[in-house]
């Protein structure tokens, strides 16, 4: 994956759990993608094959039962999908639970992944990060 994804999609889910996925994110992932579960918030995180190779080789780098136990969880639920020929995908129930997906959804590109989340628990993530907080966190950088 040479481009980093970015961006924010409004999408909705149907009553068979597939929603469309934003077409410049799917250039960018591929014509299979990895859904996972997001392992920092509640959402889905989304990796091309690439990405996925590099998120599943860390994760066999945690030894013991520790290890085991956390990619059994993670990888349980993680699910490879192929957009039909409209863009859309399936997700998983276990998924849609995981993430409290209903109908309104925002898809995100966030640099090495996308992450599908739902739009209510996006907006209140978005709304707890300030303005202070972004330069402080970017007071060092050279950008």
């Amino acid at each position: 994956m040479a481009a980093a994804l970015c961006g924010t999609y409004s999408h909705s889910i149907d009553a068979k759990g597939r929603m469309s996925f934003p077409n410049k994110l799917r250039e960018v992932l591929g014509p299979e993608f990895y859904l996972c579960m997001g392992h920092d918030d509640h959402y889905i995180a989304v990796y091309s094959p690439e990405e996925f190779e590099v998120y599943q080789s860390k994760l066999n780098t945690i030894p013991g039962k520790a290890g085991s136990n956390l990619r059994r969880k993670l990888l349980s639920c993680t699910d490879k999908q192929a957009p039909d020929k409209q863009g859309r995908i399936f997700i998983a129930p276990a998924l849609r639970e995981y993430a409290g997906l209903d109908k309104d959804v925002v898809v995100i590109g966030s640099s090495n992944r996308a992450e599908i989340w739902d739009k209510e628990t996006w907006d209140k993530f978005n709304d707890t990060i300030t303005l202070d907080e972004i330069n402080a966190a970017l007071a060092d950088l050279v950008l």
